[in-house]
């Protein structure tokens, strides 16, 4: 593995760790969302299940 020419400085080995904890952030706030999105989901086909029950 070649070695980078140009020296890390503090920049940007700090824009690298704030980008990295960003990326994190939005999967995190994406896969929260997307799993309270399949639990209505769930339910709303859970209630039409009900209905044609019922009927």
């Amino acid at each position: 593995m070649p070695l980078p020419t140009r020296e890390i400085t503090d920049k940007t080995l700090i824009g690298a760790i704030l980008s990295v904890i960003f990326a994190y952030l939005l999967i995190r706030i994406f896969t929260t969302w997307y799993s309270r999105y399949l639990e209505k989901k769930e339910e709303e086909l859970k209630e039409k299940e009900n209905i044609g029950e019922l009927y």
